[in-house]
């Protein structure tokens, strides 16, 4: 990774307003769609600024970076340091990403049995903690248990707090039973969490924010891959109340870049529609009691 890209990422960190031209394509469009960062338009002048820290750093780890030593690990690729001391900084001795460890993290409602390669586990997580799968493709769950997708990670560590999700969740997609809810997150942002859904027969559905950014997430990093058949996006009785209380700003900034975005699950489009008409979007954190 070079120099330049990981100072402009300290300066992004440090609260400074970075142009769109000192990052890939492809990174720009991940940090402003799940990296804590927001676009700022002056004239033809694009630029990126940090509106989250906490999910920031968690996007500069899933690139193998240290968000502490952004500035020491600038110091060491542009000098005269060791090889040992880019390993130290950068994890490999080639100085670039190695994913140490694979996997999502789980959380659960209630007691789940499940198997990871021939071994039975009864997950129970106590309140305040859950488990991370490392040997995701041993993971296996009962047949009729929905993944959710939790797409915030405040929303994925309180389940106890937002039980009427969960109830509106079986509802909608249980059919004629109540299913059990096996709740996954996708950090550290990786494809693991799609590539293990994809292995598997479950339905998943998608728990995120009601904003064009939330949906332009499902579409891209979940329905893509796995179609109507197996995923959905998780739409509240009572969206179009909250929207009506929602962020005009947000909206806003992500209207240049989500406003005409295709809609390739029409079933999401009544929630855009009603996005682009109360020109508002609701965080689903709203939805922690």
């Amino acid at each position: 990774m070079r120099a330049s890209l990981i100072q402009a990422f300290a300066a992004l960190r440090q609260g400074e307003t970075v142009p769109f031209s000192r990052f890939p394509l492809d990174w720009t469009e991940e940090m402003l769609a799940e990296g804590g960062v927001t676009s700022i338009v002056r004239g033809s002048r694009k630029s990126l600024k940090v509106v989250s820290r906490t999910a920031f750093d968690v996007y500069l780890r899933s690139k193998g970076l240290q968000p502490e030593k952004l500035e020491e690990t600038v110091s060491v690729l542009s000098g005269a340091e060791s090889r040992a001391s880019q390993v130290q900084l950068l994890g490999d001795s080639k100085a670039v990403t190695v994913r140490s460890c694979p996997g999502f993290p789980v959380n659960v409602i209630g007691p789940l049995n499940v198997r990871l390669g021939e071994r039975k586990i009864l997950l129970c997580p106590c309140p305040g903690s859950f488990l991370y799968i490392s040997d995701f493709l041993q993971f296996r769950i009962p047949s009729d248990a929905i993944v959710v997708g939790v797409e915030n990670m405040e929303n994925f560590r309180l389940p106890e707090r937002q039980m009427a999700v969960w109830d509106q969740i079986q509802d909608q997609f249980g059919g004629d039973g109540v299913p059990p809810l096996l709740l996954v997150s996708r950090y550290p942002q990786s494809r693991d969490l799609v590539t293990w859904l994809q292995e598997i027969p479950n339905q998943y559905v998608h728990f995120g924010d009601f904003d064009l950014a939330g949906i332009h997430i499902y579409l891209t990093a979940f329905y893509r891959y796995l179609g109507a058949a197996r995923s959905a996006f998780f739409v509240p009785d009572d969206i179009e109340q909250r929207l009506s209380m929602g962020s005009r700003e947000r909206y806003q900034v992500q209207f240049e870049r989500f406003g005409k975005m295709e809609v390739s699950d029409a079933r999401v489009q009544r929630l855009v529609s009603l996005i682009h008409k109360c020109h508002r979007g609701y965080d689903q954190e709203g939805y922690i009691e």
